[in-house]
């Protein structure tokens, strides 16, 4: 099947992320769905089919490039405005992090229960350039425990192979 091979972990399949060309080691019996437009691309990894309906356990990547364009903010600013938001919205707060340097990109988070969710936000903004990602992991909170070492492994992922890119 394209798109995929196996992860060296065999409870995984690595999924390639178009058009990036990243990839995220998916759960085997998950299911990947990705959806792009002119101004962000998606990318849905759950539990749950979600061609019909929401899903209950999974994770979705956003990406956003030309932020500064598109908002007047600079990355930076629109992901701790977001994180802001978020924290402020929440029923609870769990944990968060402050920013960390990943090389492109650098990153904060946040931990919240929202409702009957348990949600973990990744949020990235490019170093140098005009991006950003949001990254949400989410749960019941009663399912938490069961998908929590999922969740922390699916958070390594790649958003962009760099090799697609050199030279062009």
């Amino acid at each position: 099947m394209a798109g995929f091979a196996y992860s060296e972990d065999s409870q995984y399949v690595k999924q390639i992320l178009e058009p990036t060309g990243g990839n995220i080691d998916r759960p085997k019996d998950w299911y990947y769905l990705e959806a792009h437009n002119d101004n962000s691309w998606l990318w849905i990894i759950s539990r749950e089919e979600v061609i019909e309906k929401p899903y209950d356990v999974g994770v979705r990547i956003q990406a956003v490039p030309r932020i500064q364009e598109i908002t007047g903010k600079t990355p930076k600013q629109f992901i701790l405005d977001f994180k802001a938001q978020k924290k402020s919205e929440a029923d609870k707060v769990i944990n968060e992090c402050s920013a960390t340097n990943d090389g492109l990109f650098s990153r904060v988070c946040l931990e919240t229960e929202e409702g009957k969710y348990r949600i973990l936000y990744s949020l990235f903004w490019g170093n140098g350039t005009d991006v950003v990602v949001v990254s949400i992991s989410g749960a019941p909170k009663d399912e938490w425990a069961t998908y929590q070492e999922t969740f922390n492994h699916m958070t390594r992922f790649e958003l962009i192979d760099v090799s697609r890119f050199v030279g062009q």
